[in-house]
């Protein structure tokens, strides 16, 4: 779909182009070519995402990403575009749709940046994201998963695996694998959420399990999660999935253990953070998750990365290090690869691109998503563990 409106796109400007040919046309390209390949000043790109707020500590682990990414390409490769330095700034949307619109008109009106990397959250992407396609600037976001968001427009991608394709995947593995047959879901009330507890409930009824119940919280507000963890005790489910990001996980976890009440914990892939571990202490040993990360990746750019990651800060390596690391590398390979900062020509090759990310290879499919496969994720004796080829806590 991507590539077919690009197409058109470039079919209606290239009969703008023949209307208004003149003699000139072609020196005029000449000149804009010359004059990028000429220039000293630095390719820019935008980051967005939670600075303060709730969500802070996300908007940290992107922050120092970002960084590794840019030191990376300067020191290492010389700049891009023979020379220039890669320059990326920071903006802190609080994970608030209004803060995102407002940044994005930011962005847009100093002309200067090729890329918008972010944001965090898939509301205040999405609603941010048609600023970004209207004024033709790359939106890459590494980590929103909302079904909808690469659709909204040829100048979208993300690096994350789309709540359609990682909640069916959850649902698969905890009723095939896991044999549990009853689930209650308590979902924070905004877009991602309630798009997760949706698809988990299409999907898992389709396999023959029962939700029992959906209870939703207002993000940002609740702190007492007990009146909905009791309701979801009295229908003593086999597990219970609270679609939460790790700080309202960690107190759901807690709050359940205050109530005596211990069934399969499902958590949603965002809580796979050293801070979750740190927050819950062991009552996160036993919870499930799926995360296109996992700590026994193996190729050296992997623990390159992470392995300065985990030195820095003290802290384990996630999926927000690793996507927002690949997207930086991502953008600034298309950019050599492109010859120029122009961000159409750059999304002209980020469009089906194929890259060779910390992870491995993976490949931008037709709507701009990185197409990354899945693992199953346990929490044994307060590490994440890959279960793929067997989970240890069961032995």
């Amino acid at each position: 779909m991507k590539k077919f409106l690009a197409c058109a796109l470039a079919a209606v400007m290239c009969l703008g182009a023949f209307a208004g040919c003149s003699s000139s046309s072609k020196p005029a390209e000449e000149n804009k070519e010359a004059t990028e390949e000429a220039s000293t000043d630095p390719v820019y790109f935008a980051w967005y995402g939670p600075m303060t707020g709730d969500s802070k500590q996300y908007g940290d682990t992107e922050k120092w990403a970002v960084e590794a990414a840019v030191k990376k390409v300067n020191e290492e490769w010389g700049g891009l575009l023979g020379g220039r330095q890669l320059v990326v700034d920071f903006y802190d949307d609080k994970n608030d749709a209004k803060e995102a619109v407002t940044i994005a008109n930011k962005v847009v009106g100093e002309g200067k940046y090729t890329a918008a990397i972010g944001g965090f959250g898939s509301t205040p992407t999405m609603a941010a994201a048609p600023i970004y396609e209207e004024n033709h600037i790359i939106n890459y976001s590494p980590t929103s998963s909302h079904a909808d968001y690469s659709s909204l427009g040829i100048y979208m991608f993300r690096n994350t695996p789309t709540q359609a394709l990682e909640t069916s995947a959850y649902a698969d593995y905890v009723h095939d694998n896991l044999g549990i047959n009853t689930v209650c879901i308590l979902n924070v009330n905004d877009d991602w959420g309630n798009n997760i507890a949706k698809i988990f409930t299409e999907r898992f009824e389709e396999l023959g399990g029962q939700v029992l119940s959906t209870e939703t919280y207002l993000p940002n507000q609740t702190t007492d999660f007990t009146p909905m963890i009791s309701k979801a005790k009295a229908l003593d489910p086999e597990a219970f999935f609270p679609v939460a990001y790790y700080q309202d996980s960690a107190n759901i976890l807690k709050q359940a253990d205050g109530l005596d009440w211990h069934p399969q914990m499902i958590l949603s892939s965002s809580t796979l953070k050293q801070e979750l571990l740190d927050l819950a202490g062991d009552l996160a040993n036993g919870c499930f998750l799926m995360n296109c990360y996992t700590p026994d990746i193996d190729t050296e750019a992997f623990k390159e990365v992470i392995g300065a990651y985990e030195a820095e800060t003290g802290k384990a390596g996630d999926a927000f290090v690793m996507q927002t690391y690949d997207v930086v590398m991502q953008l600034a390979t298309a950019v050599e690869q492109a010859g120029t900062s122009d961000p159409e020509a750059v999304r002209d090759v980020l469009d089906g691109m194929t890259y060779e990310a910390l992870a491995g290879e993976y490949t931008m499919n037709e709507v701009g998503d990185a197409v990354r496969s899945l693992q199953p994720i346990r929490v044994i004796d307060g590490a994440f563990v890959n279960i793929a080829n067997g989970d240890p806590s069961a032995e």
